[in-house]
């Protein structure tokens, strides 16, 4: 795995967070949002809070003699629970103070176990996998532009990708969507925050993933790279995971 996060040529601030580890198999990308510090620290809750899960999941996994597919059905219950709880800690602290009122943060992450991998996304954040060429969304984007396309008017169409109607922080419920694929070996997975997608479109991620070898470093600095030399409008980060099999 390999992961970068940039601030962008336009902002002044980061608002991203990520973290990743091939050891323990699970990756997370965080899009804050609130503005300035408020969406900064909410998506540093976000990524420290799942980490901490991510991390006691692992360690217990280790320790016990559960079958593979046990474990796998486990952990993916247990996402929507250690969402549930971050969510719980961050709109509470969004509440607690008045210049963090609505802060939030979208969420992507996997986790890998047992020849698989468990997707799961709030907001716009994505989750790709690129396979033998084809470049395929994994997550499912919550905004406006993506729910209700046909209420977007003419002239409207950028700032409705930018209405997030589903993110951590916001409310007290969620309801995050969770996906489960088999894995293959040479899959290379892609997260990232919505500042690469405000850039690149589908067929020219494509291209860049397919240029993307052993050096999964090189290709996170090639995406950001690319981002930037196009105007950087946005925060971007990414994370790429190769699928060893």
């Amino acid at each position: 795995m390999a992961g970068r996060t940039d601030v962008g040529k336009k902002r002044k601030n980061n608002e991203d967070s990520l973290y990743f580890s091939e050891e323990e198999g699970f990756a997370i990308v965080a899009d804050g949002m609130g503005g300035l510090e408020a969406g900064e620290i909410a998506s540093q809750m976000v990524v420290q809070g799942m980490a901490a899960h991510f991390i006691k999941a692992h360690a217990e996994r280790k320790a016990t003699k559960a079958r593979p597919m046990e474990q796998l059905g486990r952990i993916t219950v247990s996402c929507r629970d250690w969402l549930a709880s971050v969510n719980a800690d961050l709109y509470l602290a969004a509440k607690s103070r008045e210049r963090r009122h609505k802060m939030g943060s979208t969420i992507a992450l996997i986790a890998e176990c047992a020849d698989h991998v468990v997707v799961g996304n709030l907001g716009d954040s994505r989750v790709y996998r690129f396979r033998e060429g084809k470049l395929t969304q994994l997550s499912v984007d919550h905004s406006w532009a993506a729910e209700s396309p046909d209420t977007v008017m003419e002239g409207e169409m950028k700032r409705a990708k930018k209405f997030v109607t589903r993110a951590l922080g916001i409310q007290a419920r969620i309801e995050p969507e969770f996906l489960v694929e088999k894995v293959q070996r040479g899959d290379l997975f892609l997260l990232c925050s919505d500042g690469l997608m405000e850039e690149l479109n589908d067929e020219e991620l494509s291209k860049l993933l397919g240029e993307v070898k052993d050096d999964l470093w090189k290709g996170t600095e090639a995406l950001v790279a690319e981002a930037n030399g196009r105007g950087g409008a946005d925060n971007v980060s990414v994370v790429l995971a190769r699928a060893a099999g």
